[in-house]
């Protein structure tokens, strides 16, 4: 059964109903409108199937700024069940692993990940690290725009964050980050962000 069917979808809406993501709060609405809007960026910037759907999922597990797990991590199979192994590997690895080391490691020849469940250093791929950071800056853009306030401190983050995946996310991603800066208005301050 191809991974786009129109029955996997439901399956999809099925597990993240099932697992509560419509009842908990995020950003000022539920995880399970932050989690679609998140598959939504990847799907309009053209990313990889695999990538939107651990998009979809990127925070079931929990992850090191969004403590409530609607799955534990003993439950990785019957997740994977669901969405597919690759894919599941991804949402595994968001949840679990320090997510500035994406940053951190954009260019590197030999890439290794901190777990920060257990302190190991886990290797990917150049194509695991491009699709993680991918959706760690679909996640961040798509609540920027719900959350009430975000210091000028955090956005400096998030800025640096965008410049640096520049060279591994897809154009529209990047055009995105630009108009989002341009954008925001510091608290009680004046003037834009320029990436």
């Amino acid at each position: 059964m191809p991974v786009g069917s129109s029955l996997l979808n439901d399956a999809y809406r099925q597990l993240l109903y099932h697992v509560g993501a419509h009842q908990v709060p995020h950003s000022g609405r539920t995880l399970l409108d932050h989690l679609r809007g998140t598959y939504e960026l990847l799907t309009h910037w053209g990313s990889h199937e695999v990538t939107r759907i651990a998009g979809l999922f990127h925070s079931i597990y929990g992850t090191q700024t969004f403590a409530h797990a609607l799955l534990d991590r003993s439950q990785r199979s019957y997740v994977r069940s669901v969405i597919g192994a690759t894919t599941e590997h991804l949402v595994f690895l968001f949840s679990t692993c320090d997510r500035d080391s994406f940053f951190a490691n954009i260019g590197a020849t030999n890439i290794s990940l901190l777990n920060k469940v257990n302190g190991e250093l886990l290797e990917v791929s150049p194509e695991t690290l491009s699709a993680l950071v991918e959706i760690e800056v679909a996640n961040t853009l798509e609540q920027i725009p719900h959350k009430k306030r975000i210091s000028p401190k955090v956005m400096d983050i998030y800025e640096r964050q965008c410049k640096a995946a520049k060279p591994v996310i897809p154009d529209a991603a990047f055009s995105l980050c630009v108009r989002v800066f341009e954008r925001y208005v510091p608290d009680g301050g004046s003037g834009h962000r320029q990436l």
